[in-house]
């Protein structure tokens, strides 16, 4: 295995390590996944959030902000 393998390898176990253990919200921990292949040199920085604009992240993210209201207005209970 190349040195960026194990890299990427590092951070994907540590980012579900962290995901698993729940302490962090998952939107921190998905961040400092992605600014960490971005300080090792895997992805370069002009492109790491170039992907945001996308539909189907802009959907995922409404979906969560949706449910999280109606979790907060006690809809659910």
């Amino acid at each position: 295995m190349t040195v960026p393998q194990i890299y990427i390898f590092v951070v994907l176990a540590a980012t579900l390590t962290l995901f698993i253990w729940g302490r962090w919200r998952y939107d921190v921990v998905a961040l400092l996944a992605l600014l960490a292949v971005v300080i090792g040199g895997l992805i370069p920085a002009e492109q790491a959030f170039s992907r945001f604009g996308y539909p189907a992240v802009i959907s995922v993210a409404a979906v969560l902000v949706i449910s999280r209201a109606i979790q907060n207005s006690g809809l659910i209970g």
